[in-house]
């Protein structure tokens, strides 16, 4: 009696414990080569929200010059396959990436094909700390002030109902 309790309490607990850990995995930084603009990376990171995450994150920042990547997107959970989804990435407040004013309306498929590339140098500034010529939020941004200016948002809609999450960020080394 006493091995029969214990095996269906063992059995409880790995149905417990396989249950309760159905979201935590474990984000390992990959490398995107095939779309990369150099090798050498100021910042390498990852991100993940309750649904959501990325593997390849990387900035480099060299005197004006700035190279941005994001790419192999994955979801956490399976979704009804009409979700539809649209990625949002800031830089102080400022929409570089996305569509901020439109519905969800990226496939599966496509959601987890995007790559968000950037790469430019910020002009000269005039005397009022203007910048003369073209840029960006993410081009205005410093290796100092990058982690505090970026924001990626991932918002889905399924059942007619849509959801925002944010993505929190984990830099590597």
């Amino acid at each position: 009696m006493k091995q029969i309790i214990f095996l269906i309490g063992s059995v409880l607990l790995i149905v417990l414990s396989v249950g309760c850990s159905k979201n935590n995995i474990k984000i390992e930084y990959k490398d995107d080569i095939e779309h990369q603009f150099s090798n050498n990376y100021t910042y390498k990171f990852v991100g993940e929200s309750e649904h959501f995450y990325f593997e390849t994150g990387k900035v480099y920042y060299n005197g004006n010059e700035r190279e941005l990547l994001i790419s192999n997107f994955k979801l956490k959970d399976n979704m009804s396959s009409s979700t539809t989804y649209l990625v949002n990435l800031y830089f102080n407040d400022r929409l570089l990436y996305g569509n901020d004013f439109g519905k969800a309306d990226l496939t599966k498929k496509e959601y987890m094909n995007i790559v968000i590339g950037e790469n430019g140098k910020l002009g000269e500034m005039d005397q009022n700390g203007d910048v003369i010529g073209e840029s960006d939020s993410f081009l205005e941004t410093t290796k100092e002030t990058f982690k505090d200016s970026i924001k990626l948002e991932i918002k889905y809609c399924q059942n007619k109902k849509c959801y925002t999450e944010e993505m929190k960020f984990t830099y590597i080394q």
